[in-house]
């Protein structure tokens, strides 16, 4: 009888119509909703907790526990989501990332008074831009909040408002994406036996913790020493110079083959691979290059070569005025810039339907792009959206200071970069 009723069960759920799994789908994601709700209720109850009542660290502990415990149901739902391959993923997405920046921030709070939740925090807030990582929808982070979270009188209607405010150390750390190939079962490795130090880092960095680290790294070769498969992972650091030795194996050479280096607020990715009874570390560069010609293909100009700071010193065709002249990158830039104005929601951007504003907002948008490049941010940034934000908060404090950097021209930052 037993038998048959596991049957019956089985038939059933094959037979399952697509109807009734959108309906499903549904039912999730008005979960997702609900639990999301909680969490900003309880992360507003947590501030009163830390800065009115001030409240013992074990009462804190109490909150920062429920709104884990809310953010593990979103993230279990969000994965099942992706699995029944649902038509459309964005909603479920967003409320996943926006989850995981809410328990962020209620880390960022405790952070003063334990330094371990800036890592914690940092985590959060690169996994959930991980969901955005090659999607042109823009991130979660800087859309308008379903509610806006009120921080004592301050209105917060986008999250990323309130990360420029409270999680400035996030900066501190750096994004380090790792993948470990071409280890077997046979390698005379032991993950458990592996330690992994900071030895060197600068004093204002020194307060930071990487007390994850060890762990993940100790799982990720488990995993790929198991499965004998490519394994990646990522590690949040702070600032600094790292190396993964063993505490069973002593060798000099040791340290100097598995160091890796860290700057903040930028990513790097790096390789690992086995040497004999030991391992090497190298760094993969990943770094993005302006594609010149790309970019050009979406402006008016044909271009046939660049100097390093992106300056043509060739002689090109100007399609426009049908004549010979010297084209700098800026006016690739700028023609581009133009051409994009087009695909967005351009009457949110201050005021550029007005052709003189627009000359000068696309000279000067276009300038703090160039500048990015020359900086060097462009080419280890860490997420293309967050850069196109940090852009596009420099185009507003110049172009109208101490107002809200506009959703619609951080998507126009970011399609422009897109293009190289």
């Amino acid at each position: 009888m037993k038998r048959i009723a596991i049957l019956l069960l089985y038939i059933s759920c094959v037979l399952i119509t697509p109807s009734i799994a959108q309906e499903n789908n549904a039912v999730l994601i008005l979960k997702m909703e609900n639990y999301e709700k909680d969490i900003q209720k309880t992360y507003n109850e947590y501030q009163k907790v830390y800065y009115e009542r001030k409240s013992s660290k074990n009462e804190l502990q109490a909150f920062e526990d429920i709104i884990s415990v809310y953010v593990t149901q979103i993230l279990e739902i969000y994965e099942t989501l992706q699995l029944s391959l649902v038509d459309d993923i964005t909603k479920p997405r967003d409320i996943a990332a926006r989850a995981l920046i809410l328990r962020s921030l209620t880390f960022l709070e405790k952070a003063p008074l334990n330094n371990e939740f800036y890592e914690k925090a940092c985590y959060d807030y690169y996994t959930a831009l991980e969901m955005y990582q090659n999607v042109d929808e823009i991130p979660v982070i800087l859309k308008p909040l379903p509610q806006p979270i009120f921080v004592g009188a301050v209105k917060y209607d986008r999250l990323i408002d309130l990360i420029d405010v409270k999680g400035k150390d996030l900066f501190s750390f750096g994004k380090i994406k790792i993948k470990l190939r071409n280890f077997k079962i046979t390698s005379n490795l032991n993950a458990e036996a592996f330690v992994f130090e900071r030895f060197f880092t600068e004093s204002k960095n020194s307060k930071f913790t990487y007390l994850k680290s060890e762990s993940l790294i100790k799982h990720a070769f488990k995993n790929v020493l198991y499965n004998q498969e490519e394994t990646e992972f990522f590690l949040a650091l702070p600032e600094g110079s790292y190396r993964i030795k063993s505490s069973t194996k002593y060798n000099p050479f040791y340290p100097s083959l598995s160091s890796i280096y860290v700057r903040p607020n930028q990513q790097h990715e790096y390789i690992i691979e086995p040497l004999v009874d030991w391992i090497v570390i190298y760094e993969n560069p990943q770094s993005k290059q302006p594609d010149v010609k790309k970019l050009s293909s979406n402006a008016s100009s044909s271009i046939d070569n660049f100097d390093s700071q992106g300056n043509s010193k060739d002689i090109v065709f100007d399609k426009r005025r049908k004549s010979r002249k010297n084209i700098l990158f800026s006016d690739i830039l700028i023609d581009n810039i133009k051409g994009h104005i087009e695909d967005i929601n351009a009457d949110q951007i201050f005021n550029i339907r007005d052709t003189w504003i627009q000359s000068k907002f696309v000279n000067l948008t276009a300038e703090k792009i160039s500048s990015a490049i020359a900086a060097g941010k462009y080419y280890n940034s860490w997420s293309n959206w967050m850069l196109s934000m940090d852009i596009a908060h420099e185009v507003t404090e110049e172009f109208s200071p101490g107002t809200m950097v506009p959703t619609e021209l951080i998507r126009l930052v970011y399609l422009v970069l897109k293009d190289f």
